[in-house]
């Protein structure tokens, strides 16, 4: 007697099913997971920033380049996220007043995913801020 070889269609449904339900909860943890990624690239990136502008200061006692500039950091971009100055310029900060906050925000193609960004300031504190209607902002 032959035996046939080969997968019934309703075999072939089950394993599809079971395939598309484990898709469904391994992608939204890869995104988080690559998300959360990103966001720490950027957090060192930041910090790095940070360290250099404390050696800065040590230097020239002054965050700033001169009146109208900030220096030139060594970080300005991570893969996902562009790291600024949240200030054009530093005119308008006294030399007594020294002050600065860096931020990185999601480039423009990354943007579309992601809505949070962070800041560093002078006292090394990090926030991690969350940008809907209004802007909610953690200590990260």
């Amino acid at each position: 007697m032959l035996k046939n070889q080969g997968f019934t269609l309703s075999e072939l449904m089950i394993v599809i099913a079971v395939l598309a339900i484990l898709s469904a909860v391994a992608v939204p943890s890869f995104s988080a997971f690559s998300k959360k990624g990103h966001l720490n690239k950027a957090r060192a990136a930041l910090v790095e920033n940070a360290h250099f502008m404390e050696q800065y200061y040590a230097q020239h006692k002054t965050f700033k380049k001169n009146s109208t500039t900030w220096p030139d950091l060594p970080n300005t971009a991570t893969s996902k996220f562009d790291i600024a100055f949240t200030a054009k310029s530093p005119q308008g900060i006294n030399k007594g007043d020294d002050r600065y906050i860096l931020r990185a925000t999601p480039n423009a193609a990354y943007a579309k995913i992601e809505n949070r960004y962070i800041e560093i300031d002078q006292h090394n504190r990090i926030k991690l801020c969350t940008k809907n209607n209004s802007t909610e902002c953690k200590n990260w």
